[in-house]
């Protein structure tokens, strides 16, 4: 839906606007995302060789068939992936020592080259191995591996070195179970580091609020901590509050759900951890995980692959129409081409949003009424033809490349968007959690037909932040390509879109 155009933020996105520089990271290291990148270089360097082998010998230096190599290649690669996964190989505390890594890749190779006699003396019945063009290939192979291992093990010195492993760790709590929890994330430097520390309304309400706890100053209460994260990446938020204080800790899980970090709630020392929790190591310590981060190591990868890959592919196609709208608007009506509007991104962080300008220019209208029908009298005629195509929200495609929205996500509304008299922030509780990944051209909810309807009741808005946040939970690769699929299909035009 858009909404009219307005130049400066609103009112609630406003104390943030100076960051706008410092963007957020999305991507953001971990164990997992190493170990496949070292399992990725494992499979490209045995893959080179018989890939080498089966487009350039087959037919010449071997009797074996193109297809026949891939036959035989594939069984080895399998064989090695399962035998690493076995003996436990994919860890970040084996790529460090070059010994252990030509260990593991020796018993790997033994096993796949053990498949892969098996594998072609299927397709080559007494075929002798010992032709110089399978010798060769297989110590092609080896050496190919071992390289790549070095590799691996430089890509973990760097990002040791850099400490990109290490946590951005942010405490809300200013008392005695605060103080354990930093004094259990100093004895690993490596693993944490917490950067602020923030006091919580109840700890003021316990007695006096100390100036530090544990050597680490307190940097104010729940309002900084709201102004620093839409400023700061954070992947780990400690609730430090004991559970006798258990209706605090529920108030303050709804009052971070909306930054993209993982959240957890600390055990007591007495205390014993429950078998069905979620368990999040803190030093010596056990905690219950409560949210997790969304897109963590690999899928944050992948997503933002996604986003530039399509945004950049659909700019290619649609530029045409963008330049016909553009001309059109033009002389349609007066007032610029493109409209900036205020929205609240990742993190509650606001940015500028860009779209074609399909209404009337109205300096006094903030956007927090939507359209509730294609009559309404601030619609100019190509405006109008633009909203039902779509084609208004085609500039969102720089947004995408400008790393401020995704192609998929929960969609951008203004911050005081109304709901009938209502505003929508307001209406609906978990509206805030929304905003733990980028905003997108589309999402779950618009590609089940809530783009026109989400506004138009209080019911229809919770059902609509209901699919957001499933799609939040759910994500995964084949989710989005369903709804960039459906979007394009059922979701840009139609006699309810407006």
């Amino acid at each position: 839906m858009t909404s009219p155009p307005a130049s400066a933020p609103p009112s609630a996105a406003a104390p943030a606007a100076e960051g706008l520089v410092r963007r957020l990271s999305v991507v953001r290291w971990t164990h997992g995302l190493i170990n496949r990148i070292a399992k990725a270089v494992d499979l490209l360097m045995l893959a080179l060789p018989p890939l080498l082998l089966g487009l350039l010998g087959a037919g010449a230096a071997t009797p074996l068939t193109w297809q026949q190599v891939l036959v035989v290649a594939g069984a080895e690669l399998w064989a090695y992936l399962s035998t690493m996964k076995r003996i436990s190989a994919y860890r970040v505390e084996h790529y460090a020592g070059f010994f252990g890594q030509i260990g593991h890749v020796l018993a790997g190779l033994a096993i796949a080259w053990g498949v892969g006699l098996v594998a072609l003396q299927a397709c080559v019945p007494g075929l002798p191995f010992t032709q110089p063009w399978f010798v060769e290939g297989h110590g092609l192979q080896f050496l190919a591996v071992v390289a790549g291992r070095q590799g691996t093990r430089l890509l973990v010195y760097v990002v040791e070195r850099r400490r990109l492993l290490c946590r951005r760790v942010v405490v809300v709590g200013a008392n005695p179970t605060a103080a354990r929890v930093l004094a259990e994330m100093a004895a690993r430097p490596e693993a944490f580091a917490v950067d602020a520390l923030f006091a919580d309304d109840s700890d003021a309400a316990a007695g006096p609020l100390p100036q530090a706890v544990g050597g680490l100053p307190v940097s104010g209460g729940l309002e900084e901590l709201a102004a620093y994260a839409q400023d700061h990446t954070i992947d780990l938020i400690v609730l430090a509050l004991p559970w006798s204080r258990a209706p605090e800790i529920f108030r303050l899980m709804h009052q971070v759900e909306w930054i993209a970090a993982d959240v957890v709630i600390p055990f007591d020392p007495e205390g014993v951890p429950p078998n069905y929790a979620r368990i999040a190591p803190l030093g010596a310590m056990s905690a219950l995980q409560v949210m997790v981060r969304p897109f963590k190591g690999t899928q944050g990868v992948v997503k933002v692959i996604e986003d530039y890959l399509v945004a950049s592919l659909a700019l290619l196609l649609v530029s045409p129409i963008m330049l016909v709208a553009a001309i059109a608007i033009r002389l349609d009506s007066p007032g610029p081409i493109l409209f900036r509007q205020w929205r609240p991104g990742l993190g509650q962080k606001p940015f500028a949003i860009y779209k074609f300008r399909t209404m009337l220019v109205d300096p006094e209208d903030d956007g927090s009424v939507g359209t509730q029908s294609r009559d309404d009298p601030r619609i100019t005629r190509v405006g109008g033809i633009l909203r039902r195509l779509s084609i208004d929200e085609l500039p969102q495609l720089f947004n995408v490349l400008r790393g401020e929205m995704s192609i998929v996500g929960p969609r951008p509304y203004v911050a005081n968007m109304l709901v009938g008299e209502e505003r929508f922030s307001e209406m609906v509780r978990q509206y805030a959690a929304r905003h733990r990944i980028k905003p997108g051209l589309t999402g779950w909810a618009q590609a089940n037909g809530m783009r026109s309807y989400a506004l138009r009741s209080p019911e229809n808005a919770r059902k609509s932040i209901e699919m957001d946040l499933y799609y939040i939970t759910h994500w995964s690769l084949w989710l989005d390509i369903r709804i960039m699929v459906r979007t394009v299909m059922v979701g840009l035009a139609g006699r309810n879109v407006f």
